[in-house]
């Protein structure tokens, strides 16, 4: 709120409501009660009050309605009466700043064609202010990049193109089947039929698909994808075929039985570890000593692998015996392999 008037910023409250206005008339879907709550940071009498005044003063123009989660969902039609009744409230530089802080990050990781797509939003928003107020605006919201680390920041990353991008989204919200060629080392390269699922954003980009016919899901890594081409035949995805239910039990990309896990951190590392999100299934437990255990249920061994090594003595795997084999194969690996280099 630092940007607002001072008037403004006295009634808090009342701007939050007129912003709710414009979010309801802004989203096709609508927005829940609970969106609504959190939004305002009030309980659900006062939003029924607030949707009863909108009643009063729009009628049928807000609507409620049932959607597949069997939630009710309020969506306010926008017309002349409800844009003159919200104020245009110009960008803060907060705002300003978490726009241009997530073109940066997604070209940083390797996703040019969507921070353009993102850098449209931007002067699009940009595009509505006063000319004094873009003028203060530009000048801070550099300054704030520069002093957040976020302009230069080194490591690996590969890039996902346009030509890449376009056509696995164009075959994701049409549900089409694709044809990818795709390479995997040491054998020639290939074509694959396939129904996509839907795209996995981390380390590195993936493609979550199954070959028609075919249950299972495989993941595919972008960087070895060669090109891919949108077929004229459509699919229809069964039930549970899609992102958030096929990744529900992993804890990264790879897809693997869900185990039970479990792990300690030591009184020196339970601080950090408090801050860690590991899985959504995760519970974590204070011990009498400082430690902390955290339980949770997932697959992807080698992934957990990968991330606990980083930890060190730190973190001791008491579940499952898989894991803690795998940590135990990794720590021998590295140590002979640095034991057998002779120092510079």
């Amino acid at each position: 709120m630092q940007d607002r008037p001072g008037q403004l910023a006295r009634h808090d409250k009342l701007v939050r409501q007129i912003e709710l206005i414009g979010r309801l008339a802004a989203t096709h879907g609508g927005l829940s009660m609970a969106q609504m709550m959190d939004f305002l940071d009030c309980g659900r009498r006062t939003v029924e009050r607030l949707l009863d005044v909108l009643t009063c003063l729009y009628g049928d123009r807000l609507s409620a309605n049932l959607q597949d989660d069997q939630k009710k969902y309020w969506r306010l039609k926008p017309d002349l009466d409800v844009i003159r009744a919200v104020p245009r409230l110009e960008l803060s530089r907060e705002e300003a700043l978490e726009v241009e802080a997530a073109i940066l990050e997604l070209e940083r990781s390797g996703h040019p064609a969507r921070a353009e797509i993102l850098r449209g939003l931007d002067w699009k928003l940009k595009l509505r202010l006063q000319e004094n107020a873009l003028r203060k605006l530009e000048p801070d919201v550099e300054a704030l990049l520069n002093s957040e680390g976020m302009l230069a920041r080194p490591g690996p990353r590969f890039a996902v193109t346009p030509d890449l991008l376009g056509p696995l989204r164009e075959a994701l919200l049409t549900n089409h089947r694709i044809r990818l060629r795709y390479r995997t080392p040491g054998k020639p390269t290939r074509e694959h039929v396939l129904e996509p699922v839907g795209l996995l954003y981390g380390a590195r980009p993936y493609l979550l698909a199954t070959k028609p016919g075919k249950p299972d899901a495989a993941v595919w890594r972008l960087d070895r994808v060669e090109s891919v081409m949108v077929m004229d035949e459509g699919f229809s995805r069964a039930e549970g075929q899609d992102l958030r239910s096929l990744t529900a039990d992993c804890f990264g990309v790879w897809r693997e039985p869900p185990m039970e896990v479990v792990l300690r951190f030591s009184p020196q590392a339970a601080g950090d570890a408090r801050g860690w999100h590991f899985h959504s299934s995760q519970i974590m437990e204070e011990e009498p000593d400082g430690a902390l255990t955290v339980r949770f249920r997932a697959g992807g061994i080698e992934e957990m692998a990968v991330h606990l090594v980083s930890w060190g003595e730190m973190v001791e795997v008491l579940a499952p015996k898989v894991l803690r084999l795998r940590m135990a194969d990794l720590g021998r690996m590295l140590a002979a392999h640095h034991q057998s280099i002779p120092p510079a």
